[in-house]
């Protein structure tokens, strides 16, 4: 499923492959024809915008939106279990779940890291995909409505997968939600994060130029 491929490489930190792939990606997600109308127009906004745009803003950007606070965390059961025990249970549940369908993560991402689990369901049968999407709705809805609020450019990214993730009865209720929360990347937010919890999951903004694409390869014959 090419689409969720696209939007899988179009959520990670943007390098010099990934702007010469634009494209590449648009015509991808033509071809594949799963979003219409003014969500597949969105997308390829956002498409041409990597495209045209300088590397190093787009860059400084992405750290600004996603590595700045933890409210628009990429990583997808930092937002459900948060440091609790739960998380790591769930992380290891997920890198068998990869496992049993023939993928390892060559990379230091973990396994919950949005971008990659989007190119697992990309492997996947169309209703298989959605019913994942679906399990981890309420994340793909808050992500979106948070950086909708912030009319962040990845909140056309963000969009169609709460879409196919089917979260649409409590989209109000998730809106009011966000419109009362405060800011966790001030400064003051940020050090307070840091005094309460030093530890880290993923990669840190310093590490972010080293980060490539995620790859699959086929698991090793035991």
């Amino acid at each position: 499923m090419s689409t969720l491929k696209v939007l899988a490489a179009l959520l990670h930190y943007p390098d010099e492959v990934l702007q010469g792939a634009a494209a590449e990606l648009a015509t991808a997600l033509d071809a594949d024809g799963l979003l219409g109308g003014a969500r597949r127009l969105a997308v390829h906004r956002f498409i041409e915008r990597l495209r045209a745009s300088d590397l190093l803003e787009l860059q400084a950007e992405y750290v600004e939106t996603f590595d700045r606070g933890r409210s628009r965390s990429l990583y997808i059961y930092e937002h459900l279990h948060g440091e609790s025990r739960d998380r790591g249970q769930a992380m290891v549940e997920l890198k068998h779940l990869y496992h049993a369908h023939g993928f390892a993560i060559r990379g230091p991402e973990l396994p919950d890291y949005l971008p990659l689990f989007l190119e697992f369901l990309s492997t996947l049968p169309l209703e298989e995909a959605l019913g994942w999407l679906e399990q981890v709705g309420e994340v793909l809805q808050l992500l979106h409505a948070r950086l909708a609020g912030r009319a962040s450019p990845y909140a056309a990214l963000l969009e169609p997968l709460a879409r196919l993730g089917g979260e649409r009865a409590g989209e109000a209720g998730v809106r009011a939600r966000v419109a009362q929360e405060r800011p966790d990347d001030t400064p003051a937010a940020l050090d307070r994060a840091w005094m309460e919890a030093p530890v880290t999951f993923g990669p840190t903004d310093g590490a972010r130029a080293g980060v490539q694409p995620v790859r699959w390869m086929p698991r090793q014959q035991d």
